[in-house]
């Protein structure tokens, strides 16, 4: 199932952020579909940050023993630099999440959430996998060669060395110096 993310397509914004599954958990095996439409302040790793446009997608939640599965997608819009050529780039990525909550889950288990007075935060499971969906170093297109060079002109180490300007002249007596011995 897709997500629209067209500017007309009317959302129906997440208002709860917090969801309650206490009910779910009462019948194991039960799913609850949850859409996903949460504005997440701007995240940011390397080279690349999210866009000031909403977070969408869909999560279904379903009981298992001691806790709930939370499996679905969100759709990520980001922003940054082109790692070779430096120019701006955006795109759109599609982030799967995969979750478990548990009542006294292992401390020393990262994979597994507790589940405190059943509840689950949205945004911070909705955060969590925006900032890992973000690429590190994102390109303009596969073919990138790096810089235009007329732009930004390469500089060979006999043009740097040619170029290289006179020593001042306060130090110019430290060129006189033998330090050999």
């Amino acid at each position: 199932m897709g997500v629209s993310t067209s500017e007309n397509h009317e959302r129906k914004p997440t208002v709860k952020h917090e969801i309650n599954v206490a009910d779910l958990r009462r019948r194991l095996g039960e799913r609850r579909v949850i859409p996903i439409d949460i504005l997440l302040p701007r995240l940011e790793v390397v080279a690349s940050h999210t866009t000031d446009h909403p977070v969408v997608g869909e999560v279904t939640v379903e009981s298992i023993e001691r806790g709930v599965t939370v499996t679905g997608h969100i759709d990520l819009g980001w922003e940054g630099e082109c790692r070779r050529c430096l120019e701006p780039v955006s795109g759109r990525h599609p982030v799967e999440i995969m979750d478990i909550y548990q009542v006294g889950a292992p401390g020393d288990v990262d994979e597994i959430v507790e589940l405190v007075d059943d509840m689950i935060d949205l945004i911070t499971m909705v955060r969590d996998a925006a900032l890992l969906g973000l690429p590190l170093a994102p390109l303009c297109r596969e073919d990138c060669t790096g810089p235009d060079p007329d732009r930004y002109p390469t500089v060979t180490e006999e043009q740097l060395e040619a170029s290289e300007r006179p020593p001042d002249p306060r130090w110019a007596a430290l060129g006189d110096l033998d330090l050999r011995n």
